[in-house]
């Protein structure tokens, strides 16, 4: 398995974050059959977005955001939804950094920042 950072991510990660997702990878080891979304890092923005960064360890075929509706849940509660749009493909067998927005209009009740995960 591979730890693969996306081209903008690459060209513009912090050293230190880079070696935290290192780190997180080396501490999750693929699982045959099942993608797994690693909770990472969580905030609100200046919009209230709310960012979830995550390293999507991939041990399916190659999976592709593009059109896929996730979840983002607190302690087992759906707290928001959306469908993303962008082009990622996380091929098999790796592991990809990323952070997905969740914007105002995808939330369905406050969000805590506890006990977090998302979910295909």
């Amino acid at each position: 398995m591979t730890l693969i950072f996306e081209e903008k991510w690459d060209r513009t990660i912090a050293e230190r974050d880079r070696q935290m997702y290192e780190e997180i990878y080396a501490k999750n080891p693929i699982q045959e059959g099942k993608i797994q979304f690693i909770p990472v890092r969580i905030a609100f923005n200046h919009r209230n977005d709310l960012l979830a960064s995550v390293c999507i360890v991939n041990g399916t075929d190659d999976w592709i955001l593009e059109n896929r509706l996730l979840s983002y849940y607190e302690d087992r509660v759906l707290v928001a939804e959306k469908r993303f749009t962008h082009k990622l493909t996380v091929p098999a067998n790796t592991a990809v950094p990323w952070t997905f927005i969740f914007t105002p209009d995808s939330m369905i009740r406050q969000a805590t920042l506890k006990n977090w995960e998302v979910s295909n």
